[in-house]
Order: structure tokens, then sequence, then C-alpha cells
């Protein structure tokens, strides 16, 4: 695995996760030319990585696992930089991107204990541990979902009113819940989480929030 293919995974991953990818904005994102984004982009489908093309590009399993992984030590690492070693927060990407490529497994995973398994980077980004749902293909607005779907919160629009409402309720990124309830005409949704407490959450609310649908087939 080379340096520049992780850094297209991981820039693919990031894009769609903001929905702005194309060859353009992938470009940007990685500071090269367009003519460079084309040619990798063959590669990456030629070796299994993703499928389609432009915008319509979708990481295959293989793609999404390693995505998530240089993402993971990316993030873990800026941790380490802003707790450990202090570093201000606008010197801690650079850095941090240049220790992710020399991240071993073994490595990685000593720093998450050593860390504690923080839930989230310095941005408020969320650290993944598991990457059985992960699929960015997954990812839908809470409202536009049914009852018994099982889901992880995984981003919540910034917004104060809306984060100190959901504060209330003890909703946050990276919680696992079950829709137990919808009621109609626009009702709120029930959710249960995994203590088999029930929350309750307005519908314009559950418009903000995105989540990773859990496919269970």
């Amino acid at each position: 695995m080379t340096k520049s293919i992780e850094d297209y995974l991981k820039g693919i991953y990031s894009l769609k996760e903001s929905k702005n990818l194309s060859n353009k904005s992938l470009a940007e994102y990685l500071r090269v030319s367009p003519a460079s984004v084309s040619e990798m982009m063959k590669k990456l489908v030629k070796e299994g990585y993703i499928t389609g093309k432009n915008k319509d590009v979708i990481l295959t399993e293989k793609g999404n696992k390693l995505a998530l992984e240089i993402i993971r030590k990316h993030r873990i690492w800026e941790v380490f930089l802003v707790q450990v070693l202090h570093f201000k927060r606008d010197e801690m990407h650079e850095e941090a991107e240049k220790l992710e490529h020399a991240t071993s497994i073994k490595l990685l995973k000593k720093l998450e204990k050593f860390l504690g398994y923080p839930k989230k980077c310095p941005h408020g980004r969320p650290i993944i541990y598991e990457d059985g749902y992960l699929n960015l293909e997954n990812i839908e607005k809470l409202s536009d979902l049914e009852e018994n779907d099982k889901i992880v919160i995984f981003k919540i629009a910034p917004e104060k009113e809306l984060e100190n409402y959901l504060n209330t309720l003890n909703i946050h990124t990276e919680n696992s819940y079950e829709i137990k309830k919808i009621d109609p005409f626009n009702g709120p949704i029930y959710l249960e989480n995994d203590s088999k407490e029930v929350v309750v959450v307005a519908l314009e609310a559950a418009k903000l929030i995105e989540v990773y649908k859990i496919r269970t087939e």
C-alpha cells in the first residue's frame, strides 16, 4: 500500500462524507492536477478499491476498510498531538498527515489504549473502532428511516440549539439505537439504546441528524 493510494482513498472518503466528491474537488483536496486524479482513479478501479466515475465513485469493501483505517490513524494522532504534546489545533493536521502513513496497526492499538479510546478527534469528528457498518453508502438522515432500523449516530448539524436539545436526551455521535416507533403525521421518532432506554426525538431535529444504517443482510 503506497502513501499515494492511502491519500486518495482518504480523500474520496472525506469528500463523499461531505457530499462534495468530484474529480475536480479531489484534485483540489490533494493539491494535484486533474490529469493525475484521472490516472489514479483508473488505477484504483483496476486494483479493486473503487467502482464508478467522478461524483458517482463508490468505495468497495476493500477501499472503504483501508480509507477508514488511515482516517482512524490520522485522528488518533491528532488526539495524541494535542493532548500529550500540546500541539495547537492549527499545527496538528500537518503532523498527523506525516505520521498516519508510518503507523502500524500494532502501534495504532497501543496509542488508542494509551489515550483511553477517545471517541472524537480535536475537530469533533468520530474515531471509529468497528468498521462493519461504516460504508458511506449507508449514511442517511434519521428522518428518512423506518421502524426497526438499527442505527449509529454519525453527524449532528452544528447548531447550538440542536446540540443543547440532544444533550438533554443524552444523544451523541457514536451512540447506537434501534428505531422502535415513528408517530404518524410528522410525529416524533422513538429510539431505544443498548440499555433498553427509549428517547423521543422531534422530527425537525431528526432531519438534522445523519446516521449509519446498519445493514443486517
